[in-house]
């Protein structure tokens, strides 16, 4: 797996900059692995809400969400009490009913990528909590994101996740 620069990261938009409260430190003196977590799956469901077509809406009136498949978290550096972090989301490939991408979370004080956290997601119908495609509009929305976030850098990714032929 390739590394990318916090320079490339940052080419993505930030979904979320935050600078890290006492809360978010563990035992260690660092930042928590469940904030990490927290971090980049909050930074992806927003990416959902305000750019691919799945806001409130979406589960309440169109009965879909999202379901979480796999995640991969992968280190490279540590985020400390008082520094700033961000979270950018790059998309990397869909099927009729699954996402793949990953939420890069870079220290933004030590301009250094910190965690990788890799996912994949189903498309779910709330009624019958089983998968199905994404609606048309919300497709076309999820294929310009991933035409934008195709980018010049390989997508750092584990190799054993992904959109699965069916």
């Amino acid at each position: 797996m390739s590394v990318p620069t916090y320079e490339q990261v940052t080419e993505l938009p930030a979904q979320t900059v935050t600078v890290v409260p006492s809360e978010y430190i563990d035992e260690n003196g660092h930042m928590n692995i469940g904030r990490y977590f927290e971090l980049g799956g909050r930074a992806l469901w927003d990416r959902c809400i305000d750019e691919l077509g799945m806001d409130e809406d979406y589960l309440t009136a169109r009965g879909m969400s999202t379901f979480t498949a796999e995640h991969h978290l992968r280190y490279f550096a540590e985020i400390l009490q008082g520094q700033e972090a961000s979270v950018h989301v790059r998309l990397i490939a869909r099927s009729d009913k699954v996402l793949h991408g990953t939420s890069l979370i870079v220290n933004r004080t030590t301009r250094r990528l910190a965690c990788t956290m890799e996912f994949t997601v189903i498309h779910i119908d709330m009624g019958t909590r089983r998968p199905t495609p994404f609606p048309e509009d919300v497709a076309g929305l999820l294929d310009t994101a991933l035409k934008a976030d195709d980018l010049a850098w390989p997508a750092p990714v584990c190799g054993a996740m992904g959109v699965r032929a069916p």
